[in-house]
């Protein structure tokens, strides 16, 4: 199968296309013809070194985090997935690639109504945005949510979940472009960082009573 493959770490252009095996599939795996894969912050860290070398970490030494593609073969262990079936997944490596091992029990079924190329967004970024906003932070309906770094793949991933519940957000992002564009997903009120300061800005738009959930991908600093 054809794979993205790098020997050493560096810029983009240490990147090849080469062929590999077709991963082997342990009981409970699934083997994934994969149609679209997402491309993440990790995977640009990984191919930049910070991520170490297979087997110190992950399943694959192919980058690539999340996939939407069909089944095409089934471990002996499970059951709840048959040849054919349109799967989204989370893996431990190998997205980027014709095809990918998956652990049936990080695999979700892809609704009709989603093309491949929506579905391979919703595995990294969609869940981990709505681990932190919804599961862990309890946002609801009626409450107000701080997302940093709006404008990246979770954070502005996040921003759209709150909008869907009908949360409102305070969002940060670099840039009036940026900022807009986290608008146009449904952002409450956009704050440029670099120019203002995100607490006073909260403090307004809540009349001081503060936001009830914060997500937050910058750390220590803030």
């Amino acid at each position: 199968m054809r794979a993205v493959r790098f020997e050493n770490a560096g810029n983009a252009d240490v990147i090849e296309l080469g062929e590999e095996p077709i991963p082997q599939v342990r009981p409970h795996d699934l083997l994934v013809r994969v149609r679209a894969a997402g491309l993440n912050r990790a995977d640009i860290l990984q191919r930049q070194g910070f991520y170490g070398k297979h087997p110190d970490f992950g399943d694959s030494a192919i980058p690539g985090l999340e996939i939407a593609g069909e089944v095409v073969g089934v471990g002996i262990a499970e059951t709840g997935f048959l040849n054919g079936d349109r799967v989204m997944a989370i893996v431990g490596g190998g997205a980027h690639s014709e095809y990918a091992r998956v652990d049936s029990r990080m695999a979700m079924a892809v609704p009709d109504r989603l093309s491949f190329v929506e579905a391979a967004a919703i595995p990294e970024v969609f869940v981990t945005a709505h681990e932190a906003l919804i599961h862990l932070g309890k946002l609801t309906s009626n409450g107000w949510a701080l997302i940093h770094a709006a404008a990246g793949g979770v954070g502005s991933a996040a921003v759209m979940l709150a909008h869907a519940l009908g949360a409102k957000t305070i969002f940060t992002a670099s840039g009036q472009d940026r900022i807009e564009r986290v608008g146009e997903l449904g952002g409450t009120v956009g704050v440029d960082y670099r120019k203002h300061d995100f607490l006073d800005v909260a403090l307004d738009a809540t009349d001081r009573r503060g936001v009830d959930v914060v997500v937050d991908f910058i750390g220590g600093p803030y």
